[in-house]
């Protein structure tokens, strides 16, 4: 039989448990940190992905991630089912910055859509510039550092490698703007958790949507 994974963890152990009856094995999406591929390619089982399924539906959730947070919709919704009527200023998103940090096919969707809507697009990432670029309309920045210091908001779309781990963290999260937003629709475990909840606390970060 074949296994579809979306966010199951595929471990060795898992998949010895799984033979003989495991033909094969396939990612829902593109990002394979949950399948230990090591142990698969051992256990001669293939593992494949599939690109290009979730693309759109991603880069959707990204901006209902960002306006709910950006115009506290959830902190509103709370108190009118708590049964009070509180005010709470909110923010406009057109004309901010959009930092868009893995521009792959989420990340050129999540691009478009930004153009859309009035921010103005940057960019970080292992990607060929020119016409994507030109395209949709981004600006790449080649330090990570600076991208984290010139970002209103912060759209996280990179896979998770070894390289990507903690790309965010203690070290550099002072960069950030202060009342930034971040958005990570890829892995939790691309920022440093510590880290994270310091800004939080310290108003370093408005708020970060997952």
């Amino acid at each position: 039989y074949a296994y579809l994974c979306g966010d199951d963890a595929l471990t060795r152990a898992v998949l010895q448990k799984s033979l003989p009856r495991l033909k094969v094995v396939s990612k829902y999406g593109i990002g394979l940190d949950k399948i230990d591929v090591a142990a698969a390619t051992d256990l001669r089982i293939p593992v494949r992905f599939t690109p290009g399924v979730n693309h759109t539906t991603v880069a959707e959730h990204t901006f209902a991630l960002l306006l709910a947070a950006v115009r506290h919709l959830v902190v509103e919704a709370n108190h009118v089912a708590a049964g009070r009527r509180t005010r709470i200023t909110g923010n406009e998103v057109c004309g901010k910055t959009l930092a868009i940090v893995g521009l792959g096919r989420i990340g050129r969707e999540v691009a478009l859509r930004a153009r859309a809507i009035g921010l103005s697009g940057i960019g970080y990432g292992d990607y060929r510039g020119g016409d994507v670029d030109r395209w949709h309309d981004i600006v790449r920045v080649e330090s990570f550092d600076d991208l984290l210091a010139q970002a209103d908001f912060i759209s996280l779309h990179t896979k998770l490698t070894a390289r990507t781990r903690h790309l965010i963290h203690a070290g550099n999260i002072g960069r950030i703007r202060r009342g930034a937003v971040i958005v990570n629709c890829a892995r939790g475990e691309i920022i440093e958790l510590a880290a994270l909840l310091d800004a939080l606390k310290s108003g370093r970060l408005q708020a970060y949507a997952a």
